[in-house]
């Protein structure tokens, strides 16, 4: 399981969708969490309900609108409700009601484009070095990134030229690895007007 599936489950199971549900003002009895519970929903149509349309399950950590035709748990309520996307939802809810942030498990995981810049702003020690972060730069850059064909394989072309010309002997590292600082400062830009 990953890692917003484990945070996602982990909201399910210890945020009461009764209490989120009463924090938002809607009509349901946070002292009576364990049971369904039928309440008016404002999230369809003109965000007026006259009749109860909607019912909580609080086993599921779920409510379900009739009229909406639609399943919402705590962090769909959350996003519809604050205009947010997934993780900050999240985030929302976990300190709301006071969940610690999940451990890491030690695993991989993908670095955002502020760590990407950050690391790329350290020097490296050696050109073997240089080359890695350069190629996982621009691995990460070009991957998804709405880029032109030509930007991306201009930014390939380039790395490809630097390492053949290192590769067949013709410069020392310092030069190498002064055009992989350039070609780095190219990707650089790039990340930039991504964030």
């Amino acid at each position: 399981m990953g890692r917003a599936a484990q945070r996602a489950e982990r909201i399910r199971e210890k945020v009461p969708i009764i209490q989120v549900l009463a924090d938002y003002g809607y009509y349901v009895d946070p002292e009576g969490d364990d049971r369904e519970q039928q309440f008016q929903c404002d999230l369809h149509g003109d965000g007026q309900d006259n009749k109860p349309s909607a019912r909580a399950y609080p086993e599921s950590g779920s409510f379900y609108c009739f009229a909406c035709g639609r399943s919402r748990d705590a962090i769909q309520l959350v996003r519809e409700k604050e205009g947010l996307d997934f993780s900050p939802a999240c985030k929302l809810l976990e300190n709301r009601y006071g969940l610690p942030p999940l451990p890491w498990d030690g695993g991989p995981r993908e670095a955002t484009p502020e760590e990407e810049i950050r690391e790329a702003l350290t020097p490296s020690r050696t050109l073997e070095d240089e080359r890695s972060r350069v190629s996982r730069l621009l691995d990460n850059l070009t991957r998804e990134k709405d880029l032109l064909v030509e930007t991306t394989l201009s930014l390939w072309e380039a790395f490809d030229k630097i390492m053949w010309v290192h590769e067949q002997g013709r410069i020392e590292d310092r030069p190498a690895q002064e055009a992989l600082l350039r070609l780095r400062g190219i990707v650089m830009d790039k990340l930039k007007e991504q964030v």
